[in-house]
C-alpha cells in the first residue's frame, strides 16, 4: 500500500518489524530485500507520489513541489552552489539522468585502504549486488536513435580531443529521448526505484509506504531503537499535519546524505561528532557551447552521451540539457538583452564536469529543524576541474562552436578561441569565482572499520545505539568518482540482505 496525504493528514500510530526512512534508491532496496525475507517492513518518505500528469516542462512548479526547498536548497562555504535532491516516492530517482555506472576499481582500493572495507568490497558479493540492481533496473547503454544532435555535438567535442566516450548505460527502457528527466519521466520509461522495487511489494502488501511524513528523530529506549516519530506536512501548503509514529526493533536510516545526520543529531546520536562532519560532495562545472547550426537541445537523451576522463582521474563528462526555463538562468543578462539573446538557445549543446574533489564539510542541524550544508573546495582541486573544462571548451570550438561560456567570473564571459580559453588555465581562479552544483553528496556518516573515521559500522550499523542502521550515500567514506545511484542501491542491497538474513 503506497498512502497518499488523505491517508496520513491527521497521523498514524503503526507497528512493524523494520521502518526505513526513505524511499530513493538506498531505501527502496532495503524494503524490498526486508519484505522478500518476510519482515513487516513500512516506508517513511517526506514527500508525495508524483502522478505522472504533474510529470510536465513547468519545471519552477515541479522543482517547487517534489524537489527539497523547492530546488533551491544551497550548500554554504567558499563556493556557495545548489543542492537539487528529489522529495518525492523514489526520491532522487525519480527526478535523475538514470546514469548506473559501477563503482571503479580504485575507489574500492581507496576505501578499503582507508577504511577497512574490504569485508564488502573485496569479494564477489558486491558485484552481484550490481547485477542484481541493474537486472531490476533495466541498466542498458542509451540507444543512438535517441541521442538528437546535441549528445551527438557532445560525441564530437570529445572525441575532438581525443577523450574516449561513448552512450551512458541508464535505467530506462524505451527511452523517448524527451529531455525531461529532471522532471521526472510522464512515459514512464525511467526506472526509479518507485517502479523497479517499491511498485510491486506494495501492491502485494509486503511494503506500505507513509508519505509526506517527516521524521523528526529516532525514538529510543535503554540505547536501544524502538521506532521513529514525526509529523505528516502537506506537500503543496506545508501546513503541518498530525503527528505518526511508527515502532520498529529495527530503523533504517536512508534519507540522503543531509537528512540522515540531522535525524541522528535530532535524536542526539553525535557519533562523538563524526555525525554529519565528514560531509563531500562532486564538484560539478558546465560548458556551454553556442553553435552555427539548429541543434533543438530539448530533444534526445537528458543526459545519453559521457566520457571518463584518461588524463584526470575522477573526473567525468556528460551531455546534459534541462528544462528551458531553469537551464536559462546560465545566459546571463535580464530584460531586453536577455530576450535578443534567447534566441541562442535553439543553438546550444551544453557538457557537464563532474569531480571527485577533496571538498569537505559538515552537515548541522538547521533553525528550522532540517539540514544547514557547508563545504570547502580546495583551490588546487578547481585548477584540476579547469584543465578538464578547457578540454571541453576547446572540443566545443573545435567542431564549430560560435562561442563557448562557462558562467564565471574572472574569465572571459565567451570564449571565442583556444586562446581565450587559456584564462581558464590562471592559476589566480579562486573557488568562490565558478558557478558550481554540488547534486552529489556523500559521507555524512561515513561506513569505517576504525571507529575514529566514522560513525558506522561494517555492518551499518550507528556505533553507540543498537536497532539504527545507515543505508544511503550518507555512508560513502569519500566520493565514489561516478554517478553515486548504482552503488548506494549495490550497498544497501549488500547491507539489507545480510541484515535480513537472506543469500547473497
Amino acid at each position: 500500500m503506497i498512502a497518499g496525504l488523505e491517508d496520513v493528514r491527521s497521523g498514524y500510530d503503526v507497528d512493524c518489524d523494520v521502518v526505513v526512512v526513505g524511499s530513493g534508491p538506498g531505501g527502496a532496496v532495503a524494503a524490498a530485500n526486508f519484505a522478500e525475507a518476510g519482515l513487516r517492513t513500512i516506508v517513511v518518505e517526506a514527500g508525495p507520489v508524483v502522478r505522472p500528469e504533474d510529470m510536465t516542462r513547468a519545471a519552477p512548479l515541479f522543482l517547487a513541489r517534489y524537489y527539497w526547498e523547492g530546488g533551491l536548497r544551497m550548500v554554504a562555504g567558499d563556493a556557495p552552489g545548489p543542492a537539487m535532491g528529489g522529495r518525492c516516492v523514489g526520491g532522487s530517482s525519480v527526478v535523475n539522468s538514470a546514469i548506473m555506472l559501477k563503482l571503479p576499481q580504485w575507489v574500492r582500493e581507496i576505501w578499503s585502504r582507508e577504511d577497512g572495507l574490504g569485508p564488502l568490497l573485496d569479494g564477489a558479493e558486491l558485484d552481484r549486488a550490481f547485477e542484481r540492481v541493474f537486472r531490476a533496473c533495466r541498466v542498458a547503454p542509451t540507444p543512438l536513435a535517441v541521442m538528437g544532435r546535441r549528445n551527438e555535438i557532445v560525441q564530437r567535442a570529445l572525441s575532438h580531443q581525443r577523450v574516449p566516450n561513448g552512450p551512458l548505460p541508464r535505467a530506462v527502457h524505451g527511452c523517448e529521448g524527451c529531455a525531461d528527466c529532471i522532471t521526472g519521466c510522464h512515459e514512464g520509461r525511467k526506472q526509479s526505484v518507485d517502479r523497479s522495487h517499491l511498485r510491486e511489494p506494495a501492491e502485494r502488501g509486503a511494503i506500505d509506504v507513509m508519505t509526506c511524513s517527516h521524521v523528526d528523530r529516532v525514538d529510543l529506549r535503554g540505547g536501544r531503537a524502538v521506532g521513529v516519530s514525526g509529523h505528516v506536512v502537506d506537500p503543496v501548503t506545508w501546513r503541518r499535519g498530525g503527528r505518526f509514529r511508527v515502532r520498529a526493533k529495527r530503523v533504517v536510516l536512508a534519507a540522503g546524505a543531509a537528512h540522515t545526520p540531522v535525524i541522528l543529531l535530532r535524536s542526539g546520536i553525535s557519533g562523538r561528532g563524526l555525525v554529519g562532519g565528514t560531509l563531500t560532495a562532486h564538484i560539478s562545472v558546465g560548458a556551454f557551447a553556442i553553435m552555427d547550426e539548429v541543434v533543438d537541445p530539448w530533444v534526445g537523451a537528458t543526459q545519453g552521451w559521457g566520457a571518463i576522463s584518461p588524463d584526470i582521474r575522477g573526473l567525468k563528462y556528460e551531455a546534459l540539457w534541462a528544462a528551458p526555463s531553469l537551464i536559462g538562468v546560465n545566459w546571463g543578462g535580464v530584460g531586453e538583452p536577455w530576450l535578443r539573446e534567447l534566441g541562442d538557445m535553439k543553438h546550444a549543446a551544453v557538457v557537464a564536469l563532474v569531480y571527485r574533489a577533496n571538498a569537505w564539510g559538515r552537515v548541522r542541524v538547521g533553525l528550522g529543524g532540517g539540514p544547514r550544508l557547508s563545504l570547502r573546495v580546495p583551490t588546487a582541486d578547481v585548477h584540476t576541474l579547469m584543465r578538464g573544462l578547457k578540454v571541453a571548451v576547446d572540443g566545443f570550438l573545435g567542431v564549430g562552436a560560435r562561442y563557448v561560456s562557462a558562467g564565471m567570473t574572472g574569465v572571459p564571459e565567451r570564449f571565442g578561441t583556444p586562446r581565450e580559453a587559456e584564462a581558464l588555465l590562471d592559476r589566480r581562479i579562486r573557488p568562490r569565482q565558478v558557478k558550481m552544483t554540488f547534486n552529489h553528496l556523500f559521507g555524512s556518516c561515513r561506513i569505517s572499520a576504525d571507529p575514529r573515521r566514522g560513525p558506522v559500522g561494517l555492518d551499518g550499523g550507528v556505533r553507540g545505539v543498537d536497532g539504527v542502521y545507515v543505508m544511503d550515500g550518507a555512508l560513502f567514506p569519500s566520493g565514489s568518482a561516478v554517478n553515486p545511484q548504482a552503488t548506494i542501491m549495490a550497498l544497501s542491497d549488500v547491507l539489507s540482505r545480510r541484515l535480513a538474513g537472506l543469500a547473497a
